[in-house]
């Protein structure tokens, strides 16, 4: 039997059908600080963790390379399933609550990683130790540190051990075709860490490094305080900027507070309160809807099994931060079913050239109609807001001004942001 880190053919072809499949769910991914991932040594990349498994997938898509990684030990009880996560380089982390058994084997797991590690392969671990869909963080749980002080004693002497923090920036947590940013931070070289805090106690070293990685992982994202106002300083952070949103008073958070409760209710957009021009914005909307509206009922037709499908499954999860994980799986199982079926039906009873336009679009077709649904959506906000909903508008001036009085001269941070952010 192979082991982990050596290579398999059958991994990579299922890895870029995957990574493809990841990639066709944004709008865009940009990819920065790379250059601050280490070549020297052994690699724990320490994301945040806000959006279930898409956020293993993404980290797994930005390099061609595999990467390690581990998840709950309870789904390994199954052996075909078992077999089938190791295949994908996925290893079982036992936790407290699945039984003193299963924290017993963790000493297996934490062997064959280390194995990993010191045959270059990257290993990739949420810190935090669970998803949640806020622009914060949990505390960090000490298996990173634990993973990266063992390595460090088995061959720390001949080849550094890093962590390398990481930030993921979704653009909305639970809609397709939004953008994503994925930000490589300065590494902490564990290595050196250790040597300098000798005369430290294993327990201080852990807090330690906790500390430093927090702090570089909350550099990375907008990093919002977990209390009572974070709802109001997000949507501060949305009209202006993070550090704006900490600058505001608390008045000024809890009107914030009040105005994005109201928005979500009227079911209006961000992006309508900050168009400079609302009524050239919504009649260039207008024109572009209608000429891309036949492409749409094409692709919503075509598509229809698979966005149906995840639709209904989505429809019955408890946890929303599911979501995006859920329309992955059907885009990435159906797909290949659909592409047979599209071939099979245009190729048979169209002329070649229409023929192959038709199944060119149809591949485009699960994306395309997403995108449809998210401009749709903010077109119908547009047309909400500039026929009504006078007091919101006027709440949203008020704050955008008291946001610029936080930032004298520069009376463009509104507008900006609100090209970054949408909810």
């Amino acid at each position: 039997m192979k082991k982990t880190y050596e290579n398999d053919w059958r991994y990579y072809v299922l890895k870029n059908w995957c990574d493809a499949t990841v990639r066709s769910l944004f709008s865009d991914i940009e990819s920065e600080g790379w250059e601050n991932v280490p070549t020297d040594g052994a690699v724990l990349m320490a994301p945040n963790h806000c959006n279930t498994l898409m956020d293993a997938l993404v980290v797994l898509q930005d390099r061609k390379d595999a990467t390690l990684f581990g998840a709950r030990a309870d789904v390994f009880r199954k052996p075909i399933l078992n077999k089938f996560l190791r295949f994908l380089r996925i290893l079982p982390i036992p936790r407290v609550r699945d039984g003193l058994q299963e924290v017993l084997h963790n000493r297996e797991t934490m062997e064959e990683v280390i194995e990993c590690l010191d045959h270059g392969m990257r290993y990739a671990m949420f810190a935090e130790g669970t998803h949640r869909p806020m622009h914060s963080l949990l505390p960090l749980k000490k298996g990173i540190t634990r993973t990266a002080l063992l390595a460090n004693e088995r061959f720390g002497g001949s080849k550094p051990v890093y962590i390398v923090p990481m930030g993921l920036e979704y653009e909305d947590y639970y809609r397709l075709q939004t953008s994503l940013k994925i930000r490589y931070g300065k590494p902490i070289n564990v290595t050196e860490y250790v040597a300098a805090h000798a005369d430290a106690g294993e327990a201080e070293i852990h807090r330690g490094l906790l500390g430093i990685l927090k702090e570089r992982i909350a550099g990375l994202i907008t990093y919002l305080p977990d209390d009572e106002s974070y709802e109001g300083r997000w949507a501060l952070t949305k009209m202006a900027s993070q550090e704006a949103a900490m600058a505001a008073d608390e008045s000024l958070v809890q009107e914030a507070a009040a105005f994005e409760r109201q928005r979500k209710a009227a079911k209006l957009s961000s992006w309508s309160f900050a168009q400079d021009k609302p009524v050239f914005s919504l009649i260039v909307k207008l024109i572009l809807s209608l000429l891309f509206l036949p492409f749409w009922i094409f692709s919503a037709v075509v598509s229809a099994p698979l966005w149906i499908t995840a639709e209904h499954i989505v429809k019955g999860l408890k946890d929303k931060a599911f979501a995006r994980t859920a329309r992955f799986g059907v885009k990435l199982a159906g797909t290949p079913l659909m592409v047979i079926l599209w071939a099979l039906v245009f190729f048979l009873c169209l002329p070649f050239k229409k023929a192959f336009i038709a199944f060119i679009m149809a591949i485009l077709s699960f994306k395309f109609f997403y995108t449809g649904i998210n401009e749709g959506r903010i077109l119908l906000s547009d047309i909400r807001l500039l026929f009504g909903h006078k007091k919101l508008k006027d709440t949203y001036a008020r704050l955008a001004a008291a946001l610029r009085q936080l930032r004298p001269g520069d009376d463009t941070v509104v507008d900006e942001a609100a090209e970054d952010f949408e909810s």
